[in-house]
């Protein structure tokens, strides 16, 4: 009766480990996942849809449907002088997407592509007078997700306490500092 039950354990443990391999190789077929910087046809990897929409702090950026904003990396920063800020977005959106969605919509805002980078990760810099907008986009390895980042900076009017003096307008500044000189 002892050698039964041996059997049958032994028979059990073998189909649970049968079990737990079928598993663990169905998970790593690759039929139902991508690896960065393969282009996806993956239905959950879309491209830019129809229905961008506006930031309310930054109404000359257009962002497009399907990245939703990280609140953990956005922040704004609005002073006398400056106004700016990063507004930080991820979503299943395709890299070259966004940037050609980025690429065409930046102008029609009155945004001038002042210069691009591809390789991995894209970087585009747009400019306005006295504004700069630069964005970053690329894909998270670990989350399949793309990441974009937008940096907005806005110089404001002179006048306020912080912007420096225009030359010219008569302001000197205090002389140097010289220590005694020790006899």
């Amino acid at each position: 009766m002892f050698r039964t039950v041996k059997k049958s354990l032994k028979k059990s443990s073998l189909s649970l480990v049968s079990v737990a391999c079928c598993l663990v190789s169905f998970s790593l077929l690759p039929g139902c996942t991508s690896f960065p910087g393969q282009q996806s046809n993956d239905p959950g990897m879309a491209t830019v849809s129809a229905s961008p929409f506006y930031p309310k702090d930054f109404r000359e950026v257009l962002i497009p449907d399907g990245l939703e904003m990280n609140r953990d990396n956005t922040m704004f920063v609005k002073t006398e002088s400056f106004n700016g800020g990063i507004l930080s977005y991820e979503g299943r959106i395709e890299v070259n997407s966004l940037t050609e969605f980025f690429e065409k919509s930046m102008p029609q805002n009155g945004w001038r592509l002042g210069g691009s980078v591809k390789s991995k990760n894209v970087l585009l810099i747009f400019t306005k007078p006295s504004k700069t907008c630069m964005i970053t986009i690329g894909e998270n390895g670990l989350s399949y997700k793309t990441q974009v980042s937008i940096y907005i900076a806005q110089e404001l009017q002179a006048g306020s306490s912080y912007a420096p003096a225009a030359p010219g307008s008569g302001y000197t500044p205090p002389p140097a500092y010289e220590e005694p000189l020790l006899n």
